[in-house]
């Protein structure tokens, strides 16, 4: 009929995906776990885990390089930091891919919920859980960061809700830079891997495109929304996101446990 896309689709569901867009691309902007609200929606719709895994990750990309572009053109973005981490992002990432397309529905969502609950720990606890992080980035990159590093690309690539948490834990711990610049940090890395897993899913058939075009055009505007936002109230503001974004990732997980 005239209300349909693709035959299977209500025409208003595209408004559903440009809120979603916009809504969930500011909270990874700013903290995290944007997907924690995206994925079970699109779920809750009835696109299979894994399309919606793929159709969730087209937005996601497009608002975290919105936020980028707009963070490094006010001089947040450290350069020296993201060279360092890009190819233990990158092995991860190829890596990650080999996982996700082999990953079914039932396996997905049985990962996704354990995934849930550990970065729900994950955002609560503080930068300096193991010792005091550096005054100074460090100048080089070692072996043991190489591999944490990997490690939280290939958790990125195959899952990917929550890794914003983990890249905030990590990446403060790893840096002691201030949350502004973590977060531009963040989103950078979050990009480079999230182009090799989408690639994968685009090529698997995992995305429903006008589902995906309708989210990518609110993530764009949420994406920008959010990197504003951290420029006018600062650190303080983004720590009071992480907290709230966290307190929502552990509801939407306990609602889930006693269905």
């Amino acid at each position: 009929g005239t209300g349909k896309i693709m035959g299977s689709f209500p025409l208003w569901w595209l408004g559903v995906f440009f809120g979603l867009g916009l809504l969930v691309s500011c909270i990874n902007s700013i903290a995290g776990g944007g997907s924690t609200l995206s994925l079970p929606v699109m779920i809750l719709l009835g696109l299979p885990p894994t399309v919606a895994n793929g159709t969730n990750r087209i937005g996601i990309l497009i608002g975290n390089i919105s936020s980028v572009l707009n963070l490094r053109k006010h001089g947040y973005l450290d350069s020296k930091i993201y060279r360092q981490l890009f190819w233990p992002t990158l092995v991860g990432a190829l890596f990650g891919i080999f996982f996700l397309v082999n990953l079914h529905d039932k396996a997905f969502q049985g990962i996704l919920s354990v995934a849930i609950c550990l970065v729900v720990v994950m955002s609560n606890l503080k930068a300096d859980v193991f010792g005091k992080p550096p005054a100074t980035p460090p100048e080089h990159l070692t072996v043991g960061w190489f591999f944490g590093y990997l490690l939280v690309s290939l958790y990125g690539c195959i899952i990917q809700v929550g890794v914003g948490f983990v890249q905030i834990f990590t990446l403060s711990r790893y840096t002691g830079l201030d949350l502004i610049h973590v977060n531009a940090l963040k989103n950078a890395l979050t990009t480079t891997f999230l182009l090799v897993s989408t690639t994968g899913l685009i090529i698997m058939g995992k995305v429903q495109w006008p589902l995906a075009i309708a989210m990518c055009m609110g993530a764009w505007a949420g994406g920008y929304i959010g990197s504003k936002l951290q420029q006018k109230r600062g650190n303080k503001f983004i720590r009071r996101c992480i907290s709230v974004a966290s307190i929502v990732m552990a509801a939407a997980l306990l609602r889930d446990l006693v269905k």
